[in-house]
C-alpha cells in the first residue's frame, strides 16, 4: 500500500490531531471519531496489515516515540479509538514516531 507520510515532527500531539482533523471536516462532530481508530508504530505499512484497515485516512512522522504516545492520548480524549484501553501510548516503544488514522469497519482488527 502505498501510503503518503505528512512531515509533523515540528508539531505538538494537539497540533497533530488539530490537523488532522482541518483534513477531514466530517471528524469536527465527535460522534464520527468514534469511527476511527488512532494508532502508533514504528512501521506503518506492517501495522496497518496486521489491523487489516484499507481506509487509511492519515499517516505522519512525529518527533519522538514521547509525542506519538501523547498524539494516542490526545486521540482518546477527544473521542477517537485507540483500542481496548484506558490510556494513550499504549503500543508504543522507542521505534513508534508514525502516526496512523483508519476508519473501522467490519474487516478491521483493533
Amino acid at each position: 500500500m502505498e501510503l503518503e507520510i505528512i512531515d509533523c515532527r515540528d508539531l505538538s500531539a494537539k497540533e497533530i490531531i488539530d490537523k488532522m482533523i482541518r483534513m477531514y471536516p466530517w471528524l469536527e462532530d465527535p460522534r464520527n471519531r468514534r469511527l476511527v481508530y488512532v494508532g502508533a508504530t514504528g512501521d506503518i505499512n506492517e501495522r496497518l496489515y496486521r489491523h487489516n484497515a484499507k481506509k487509511v485516512l492519515f499517516c505522519a512522522q512525529t518527533a519522538n516515540q514521547r509525542v506519538a504516545a501523547a498524539v494516542e492520548e490526545e486521540a482518546l480524549k477527544r473521542g477517537f479509538c485507540i483500542g481496548n484501553v484506558k490510556h494513550g501510548g499504549n503500543g508504543t516503544n522507542s521505534f513508534s514516531i508514525y502516526i496512523y488514522a483508519y476508519i473501522i469497519d467490519r474487516y478491521t482488527i483493533e
